[in-house]
């Protein structure tokens, strides 16, 4: 089997005039954008850095040490990767500029993201969810708010790219990053979406009914690839784009999320025959459920799980992971205050998660402890 660093082992010594930019090269690139590339990779679309310069500034960071350590839920070796790139003829003189990094707990908003110039053709690298419950529980926003900020942000952003460079574009991002890729490609101009030659989807979020239906979607849809892991979760949170590839993994259920764990061949994915049961169950179940909601139910269920998440007193996974006991303790009795109809609907959801969610998951971790004790103690 092989991952993203056979991939640059085989191919690395090939330049992108030899071997087009490729599927697996949208997945490396969005990957790449978890990296700490604060102060390091330049926010102005202007000033640009080649891979190898990237790598060389990254290492002479004061708090070096911290950012190659990005979390609980973010694959360790993205640095590596990143070092990696860095030193391969296939991506040393890839330019990284237009960096941009937006988090605020207030407003419920997580985004970041990165251009890469590859041959000098921008390829915009949107982040996935991070580490936080901030980003988390912006996900769980799509249900009921018609435009995140994320996605506000994402838009945005494209709007500033695209009127710094000449020429098309390609959106891709991870997780997250999949969702605003598609949604910023929808949201944007008639005049914007010609100048889009390609749409990466990686295992992201997806939408509403209603937004497969509109005439934007339709003008765009011949452009996007959309590919998940047979064990897929976070892509079938809502609604997903009909035509996508299921890509093998060696990752142990949710883990399959990770894109380090996805397989390859050559510049093209190895292929699975179909979801897992798991996965397919958890996409009727949840989609069935959220769709007979209306709005204000699904504000209120979202406020309602994050509101009992937020009680432990954790901000990101990392935390939730180090106190996990103590973080469900608080988490009961945010429970224990609810009326009885939310304390109905949380066991649901409860129950809906622990199926297809392994028990070692910060962030839901607390949710099955809670679920458990909940039964044990009536």
């Amino acid at each position: 089997m092989a991952d993203f660093f056979d991939y640059l082992n085989w191919r690395g010594d090939l330049s992108f005039e030899k071997v087009p930019f490729n599927k697996i090269d949208a997945l490396l690139l969005a990957h790449v954008t978890y990296s700490i590339f604060d102060g390091v990779v330049p926010e102005s679309f202007s000033k640009k850095k080649t891979f190898a310069q990237v790598a060389r500034d990254f290492t002479k960071t004061a708090d070096y040490e911290e950012r190659i350590n990005i979390g609980f839920l973010i694959n360790k070796r993205t640095a590596e990767l990143m070092f990696k790139c860095a030193e391969c003829e296939r991506y040393r003189n890839v330019q990284l500029c237009g960096f941009r990094n937006i988090y605020s707990e207030e407003k419920t908003e997580q985004f970041a993201a990165v251009t890469y110039l590859v041959d000098g053709k921008p390829v915009i690298a949107l982040r996935g969810t991070d580490d936080t419950i901030t980003g988390w529980k912006e996900d769980f926003n799509i249900a009921w708010q018609d435009q995140i900020p994320a996605q506000k942000d994402a838009l945005l952003y494209f709007k500033e790219a695209a009127a710094a460079f000449k020429g098309s574009f390609v959106l891709t991002g991870h997780s997250k990053g999949g969702n605003l890729a598609i949604n910023t490609a929808v949201k944007c101009s008639k005049t914007l979406q010609k100048r889009i030659k390609e749409i990466y989807n990686f295992d992201g979020p997806g939408f509403s009914r209603d937004f497969f239906e509109q005439e934007a979607y339709k003008n765009v849809e011949n452009k996007i690839f959309s590919f998940y892991p047979g064990f897929s979760v976070v892509g079938m949170i809502f609604h997903h784009p009909k035509n996508f590839e299921i890509v093998k993994s060696e990752g142990f259920a949710f883990w399959q999320h990770d894109a380090m764990s996805w397989q390859i061949m050559g510049a093209d994915f190895i292929n699975e025959a179909s979801f897992t049961d798991e996965s397919k169950l958890f996409y009727k179940a949840f989609n069935e459920w959220i769709d007979k909601l209306d709005n204000s139910q699904r504000h209120n269920f979202v406020d309602t799980l994050f509101g009992i998440l937020e009680a432990s007193g954790a901000k990101t996974n990392s935390d939730i992971e180090k106190e996990a006991v103590k973080s469900t303790a608080k988490m009961i009795a945010a429970y224990a205050e609810l009326d009885k109809a939310r304390r109905k609907e949380m066991l649901k959801i409860l129950k809906l998660f622990k199926n297809v969610i392994a028990d070692d998951i910060p962030i839901f971790k607390p949710l099955v402890l809670l679920k458990n004790n909940l039964r044990i103690n009536g």
